[in-house]
């Protein structure tokens, strides 16, 4: 038992130190209750330092020049905006280990671009650890639509009681990082995009009132 113990805690570091990248992605959306104006919805998603300040692990942004090689991410490329991209430096505490309160917690700080579309947002975070996150943020029509028009299940999940308006918020996200990483990684940027994506449905429902 005492060796098999050892070779575990000898294999354990010796596989984190394998630096093997892995993808993820994910497409997430929400129907948008009638009570809410959908061009409500897309003017937040372009008021950029609000958005990014509904993101519930970031303490702080700043914005910053943008370096005109940006323009040539694949990302960014599109033919329907002459919005310029925008770079914010953001810092972020995020928490490595659960239920140890502060201790647990790591301050980081990390570049991060978006670009207004006509549907709504792009954005490309280049974290610390090697950790990069490509997004797209759209409000497009509701093609799932029931002939009830009602909700029939967002993952954000608190309007279910409502009708829906035929449009939809919709977050695509891709994350790259080593593979040992991606569990936490990905955990992180769901509750981060459930979150941000029901605080932007409520904002524009009090805008709109």
């Amino acid at each position: 038992m005492v060796q098999y113990k050892l070779l575990a805690c000898l294999l354990v570091p010796s596989l984190m130190m394998i630096n093997w990248r892995a993808s993820h992605s994910r497409r997430v959306s929400t129907k948008i209750p009638e009570s809410v104006d959908q061009n409500v919805i897309i003017r937040a998603l372009h008021d950029q330092p609000s958005f990014i300040k509904l993101n519930p692990v970031v303490i702080d942004v700043n914005q910053v020049p943008t370096d005109p090689a940006t323009y040539e991410v694949e990302l960014f490329q599109t033919s329907k905006t002459w919005d310029p991209i925008e770079t914010y430096m953001l810092s972020s505490m995020i928490t490595i280990i659960p239920w140890i309160g502060p201790w647990g917690q790591k301050h980081i700080q990390f570049g991060t671009w978006l670009r207004n579309t006509e549907s709504g947002i792009k954005t490309y975070a280049d974290a610390p650890f090697g950790v990069s996150v490509r997004s797209q943020w759209m409000v497009q029509p509701d093609t799932t639509r029931g002939a009830e028009g009602r909700n029939s299940g967002s993952i954000f999940g608190i309007f279910n009681a409502h009708r829906d308006s035929g449009w939809m918020l919709v977050v695509e996200r891709t994350v790259e990082c080593v593979w040992w990483l991606m569990p936490f990684v990905a955990y992180t940027y769901d509750g981060v995009h459930a979150s941000v994506g029901r605080d932007l449905v409520e904002l524009a429902g009090v805008k709109g009132a």
